[in-house]
């Protein structure tokens, strides 16, 4: 063999290398996303999960302040009931269907992606997604929010405040956005979980990948 066919069998050899380090770099941070947003969308869907978490739970905007005192004098008067946990509730619900959105969210990511998400830090693939990603997630988990405060009753017993500003529109814009940074709080604890341990987390895969 000569030395430029050795040569040239080195360069495609060193070629193919790169180019299957790149696609085993892509494959594992995406496995690694799918796997955190897997988990913690099964971990909120489950009953008190929000209300649970005092990270992410969910109060109606204001409560705590002076409309705190109002909102009892409501609870009493009969015109809510139990309208926190109802907010949390609908969050919940929303988590079990988000899955599909999330996913398609990380399918989308690019190699070019993956780069800039190697030299981060425990939680940087949660936060690339969240950063490019996070008004589309946004805007398909709103009308799963929507459905779910209407099958709650909350947008039923808000309706009943809207002398205090509360309409359909505010409520589920705010526990849209609200249940959307819960699940990325959590896919960013389930993402350092991985990073951490990743033969005990189920992502081997990660083992040798050097971020």
């Amino acid at each position: 063999m000569s030395l430029r066919h050795a040569l040239a069998v080195g360069l495609v050899a060193i070629a193919c290398s790169t180019a299957a380090h790149a696609q085993f770099s892509g494959d594992s941070i995406k496995g690694l996303l799918g796997n955190a947003s897997d988990s913690a969308l099964d971990k909120l869907s489950k009953p008190g999960a929000f209300s649970a978490d005092d990270a992410i739970r969910i109060a109606l905007p204001g409560a705590g302040k002076n409309l705190g005192g109002l909102m009892k004098l409501a609870d009493q008067a009969g015109l809510t009931h139990d309208i926190s946990g109802s907010l949390n509730r609908a969050a919940e619900q929303a988590a079990a269907e988000a899955k599909p959105i999330f996913r398609s969210a990380i399918d989308r990511m690019t190699l070019k992606d993956m780069g800039k998400i190697a030299t981060g830090g425990k939680t940087a693939a949660t936060d690339y997604l969240k950063r490019t990603s996070g008004g589309d997630i946004l805007a398909k988990l709103t009308p799963l929010v929507k459905a779910a405060l209407d099958q709650t009753g909350v947008l039923k017993q808000t309706s009943q405040l809207s002398s205090l500003g509360y309409d359909d529109k505010k409520i589920t814009a705010y526990v849209s956005q609200k249940t959307s940074d819960g699940i990325f709080t959590y896919m960013g604890r389930e993402e350092a979980k991985a990073r951490d341990d990743p033969v005990g987390t189920g992502s081997a895969i990660l083992k040798g990948l050097k971020f």
